[in-house]
C-alpha cells in the first residue's frame, strides 16, 4: 500500500497513478465542469458553422444589394422616361384642344356666315347684305388717317361678320362676333366693332355675338340687351 505522509507524496501517487488522477479530478471539478471542454468544441463547432453560413448570407445580401442597385437605376430611368412622355403627351393633348377650339371657332363662323339673313330677321331688321372683308379693311384705314394701323383697327378689320340691314327708315349696322363658347372677349370685341361702325358711318350699330354656350361671365351683357345672342345649334355645327 502506498503510504501518503505529505503534498509531494501525494501528487506523486497522483502522477503515478492515473487512475487516481481522474477521480481526484471528478471529485474537484464536478460532472459540470469536465464537460465543459466537450461542450466548448462543440460550441465552436456551431460558431465556425454560423459563421459559415453568416458569410454566404453576406455574400448573397450583397449580390442582392447589386441587384437592387441596377433595379433603382432601371427605375429612375423608367420614371425619367414616363416624365418625359407625359410632358410631351401633355403638349400634344395641349395642341390637339387648341386646334380643335380653332376648329370649332371656324365651324361657327361658317354657320354665323351663314346665318347672317335669319339673325338679322331675328334681331327685328331686314337683311341688305354682309360686308366683305375688303371694304372694312377700307374703313379700318381711312379710320387710322393714314397712319400704322392700331392692334384695335386691324382686328376689326377681321370683324367675324359685319351685317348692313335696315329698320325701313335707316341703314343700320350688326358687328357679330361668332365662336363655340362666347366670352368677354368676343362681347367686347362685338361692341367695340358696333362703336367703330357708328363713329364711321353716322348710323346705329348694334352688337352680337353668335354660339353654342356662353361664359357666365357675359350673362349680364346679354340680359341688358347690350349684345343680342343668337344661339347656334350643335347640329349646325356639323359640315354639310
Amino acid at each position: 500500500m502506498t503510504t501518503i505522509n505529505s503534498q509531494e507524496d501525494f501528487l506523486r501517487s497522483l502522477s503515478e497513478n492515473p487512475e487516481w488522477k481522474a477521480e481526484v479530478r471528478a471529485q474537484i471539478l464536478g460532472e459540470e465542469l469536465l464537460q465543459l471542454p466537450a461542450r466548448f468544441d462543440a460550441f465552436a463547432g456551431q460558431m465556425a458553422e454560423f459563421t459559415a453560413e453568416m458569410k454566404g448570407f453576406v455574400a448573397r445580401q450583397e449580390q442582392i444589394n447589386v441587384e437592387m442597385k441596377g433595379f433603382v437605376s432601371e427605375m429612375k430611368d423608367f420614371v425619367a422616361r414616363q416624365e418625359q412622355h407625359n410632358a410631351e403627351q401633355k403638349l400634344t393633348n395641349t395642341r390637339i384642344w387648341t386646334d380643335l377650339g380653332r376648329l370649332k371657332g371656324h365651324y361657327a363662323r361658317e354657320v354665323t356666315l351663314r346665318k347672317a339673313e335669319s339673325i338679322t330677321l331675328l334681331m327685328g331688321l331686314e337683311y341688305i347684305r354682309t360686308v366683305p372683308g375688303g371694304e372694312l379693311t377700307r374703313m379700318a384705314l381711312k379710320m387710322a388717317q393714314g397712319q400704322v394701323l392700331s392692334n384695335e383697327l386691324r382686328s376689326f378689320q377681321d370683324a367675324d361678320m359685319i351685317v348692313e340691314a335696315s329698320d325701313g327708315d335707316t341703314v343700320q349696322y350688326i358687328a357679330v362676333e361668332a365662336s363655340f363658347t362666347a366670352d368677354l372677349r368676343d362681347t367686347n370685341r362685338a361692341l367695340r366693332n358696333a362703336r367703330f361702325l357708328a363713329e364711321f358711318t353716322g348710323q346705329p350699330s348694334r352688337a352680337a355675338i353668335a354660339s353654342v354656350k356662353n361664359d357666365d361671365s357675359i350673362n349680364w351683357q346679354i340680359a341688358s340687351g347690350d349684345v343680342y345672342w343668337h344661339e347656334i345649334e350643335e347640329r349646325d355645327m356639323e359640315p354639310e
